[in-house]
């Protein structure tokens, strides 16, 4: 190949990679189109002097059913069987006759995009603003654990394959053995298989059903929509380009495995309390850089403890990690610290908050790792390249700690995914007075008041003062507001706020079951400028 044809040959490559580095990138952009209810029978808030004999949902698009159920006087739960799909329109009859008092509509579909919505409406039967009593929902803790423990084999694999087949086409010296590419394929085929389970664990969570029911078609489909499905979708082809690096030939190794990188960089960044921090840019951005450094150092372990035997090979192997790693553990460290303060916000949340408490478990272990890390860079590996006696036997040991701190570590975080750090309980619920419910959120952008009256089920009417962070008063062009109950199985339910003659802005909706409710504001700005915040709020 002459000089000329090697710098086109770069060129292209170089270019093929920015191109795909641009995919990886801006492929979260392409999920944000979703399908919306235009017409219901009955209506929302409603007044019907009978139970109705049929139901509608008409959307903007056709949509596919995930679940629809019916939450009636005596707070039980029905789920809405026999539909029938007329385009855009979803027809269905109620369970059965149902009995005078509130009752509660909660549906979730997927567009015609793949992008799972979800909503709720009450409508009275008899009188209007009877309320529903308390609706207990039974955790499951069996599937929890499922959900935690298949999570760490996930990533623990995910990491594992991306980084090692990172390690064997760059930093590793020659071609590997074929039990080294064997082990390294077999993880990635484990993490995919992993990756296949949790999508049914994840149906199962998201629809609130046992285990028998993961052989139903209804919970493939919930466990693969929305952001999570999307993050499956990416740690997949992550770990099909792993698996390709290390059968590939070398040039395109290198490249295969450069992408794997990426890609399980942003598997992370996609989904997760980061797909919703703010400002999501920079949390997305650091995820990306998280994830991917994290896979360079897990990655590079089990290949480098059979490296440490590989005679004069290993000194070069090991002089080339010993160069690049400090690197990767800088964009690890600050790739982290600026995701604790997007998640954070507060300092002293590392220890008021679940959340922090989590956080400082898992700097604690990392603490550890780092200076295992340390021990094996400075005394380990001049022992080694020395021939020092034992030392191939001390590294790989130490190695094996290593890996089971970064077990242990994922086993911590993989605890965040029930509980949502403190900068998405925007405020701290206060109950004011006897009747009213009233809150205060705080973010970067926009602060807000919020009163709820009165502070217990049944319609309400939310007042809310916009200001900004210094105090003054804030002048939106609009404000939405949604109320949502996942414990109690109850979508989202929004409505457009109005302006007063104070500026403040107020809403009447319906909280009909009492208990924990997610409030949502989107605070239209300017037409090109939206703020999302969301708080839980306490509904007698």
């Amino acid at each position: 190949m002459t000089r000329r044809s090697a710098r086109h040959d770069d060129g292209g490559r170089w270019r093929f990679i920015i191109a795909a580095l641009a995919v990886v990138l801006l492929w979260p952009s392409l999920a944000f189109a979703h399908a919306s209810l235009v017409t219901s029978e009955p209506a929302a808030d409603a007044v019907l002097a009978t139970s109705p004999k049929t139901m509608s949902l008409t959307f903007n698009e056709a949509v596919e059913p995930l679940a629809l159920h019916l939450i009636d006087g005596s707070g039980r739960s029905s789920d809405v069987a026999n539909l029938v799909s007329e385009g855009a329109t979803l027809r269905f009859a109620p369970p059965a006759s149902l009995p005078n008092g509130a009752h509660v509509l909660s549906w979730r579909v997927i567009s015609a995009d793949g992008h799972p919505v979800g909503g709720s409406l009450t409508f009275w039967i008899g009188a209007p603003g009877e309320r529903l009593p308390a609706i207990e929902v039974q955790d499951n803790p069996a599937r929890r654990s499922a959900i935690w423990a298949t999570g760490i084999l996930v990533n623990l694999a995910a990491l594992s394959a991306v980084g090692a087949a990172f390690f064997l086409a760059w930093v590793a010296i020659g071609p590997a053995g074929a039990a080294t590419r064997a082990g390294v394929a077999g993880t990635a085929i484990v993490g995919l298989g992993a990756l296949a389970l949790s999508i049914g664990l994840q149906g199962l969570d998201v629809l609130d059903l046992p285990f028998p029911s993961l052989g139903d078609r209804q919970v493939w489909s919930a466990g693969t929509s929305g952001s999570f499905g999307l993050s499956v979708g990416i740690a997949a082809a992550a770990l099909g380009l792993s698996l390709s690096a290390v059968v590939g030939r070398t040039g395109v190794s290198r490249l295969t495995a450069l992408m794997a990188v990426l890609g399980l960089g942003a598997s992370f960044a996609v989904s997760g309390h980061t797909a919703t921090a703010e400002p999501r840019a920079l949390a997305a951005g650091a995820m990306l850089v998280h994830g991917a450094s994290l896979a360079l150092w897990v990655g590079a372990l089990v290949p480098l403890a059979v490296s440490v035997a590989a005679g004069p090979a290993r000194a070069v192997a090991l002089r080339r990690f010993s160069r690049a790693i400090p690197f990767a553990i800088a964009a690890l460290l600050i790739s982290g610290v600026v995701l604790s303060a997007v998640e954070l916000r507060r300092v002293d949340a590392l220890w008021t908050s679940f959340y922090g408490r989590i956080l400082l478990a898992k700097l604690t272990l990392v603490v550890v790792l780092l200076l295992l890390a340390l021990w094996n860079r400075t005394r380990l590996t001049p022992l080694l390249l020395a021939g020092a006696d034992g030392a191939v036997g001390t590294m790989r040991r130490s190695i094996v700690s290593e890996l089971i701190l970064v077990a242990a570590i994922l086993g911590i975080v993989g605890l965040w995914r029930f509980n949502p750090p403190p900068a998405q309980q925007a405020g701290a619920p206060v109950q004011q007075g006897d009747d009213n419910f009233f809150t205060h959120l705080h973010t970067e952008r926009v602060m807000a008041n919020v009163t709820i009256k009165p502070g217990r089920a049944g319609p309400v009417d939310i007042d809310i003062g916009l200001q900004t962070p210094d105090e003054a008063p804030l002048a939106a062009q609009a404000l939405t507001v949604s109320l949502a109950n996942p414990d109690a199985g109850i979508e989202a339910a929004s409505a457009q706020a109005q302006r007063q003659g104070d500026g403040s802005w107020r809403v009447r909706m319906v909280a009909p079951v009492p208990g924990r409710w997610m409030l949502t504001l989107g605070v239209l700005i300017s037409d090109f400028d939206k703020v999302t915040v969301t708080a839980p709020v306490v509904i007698r």
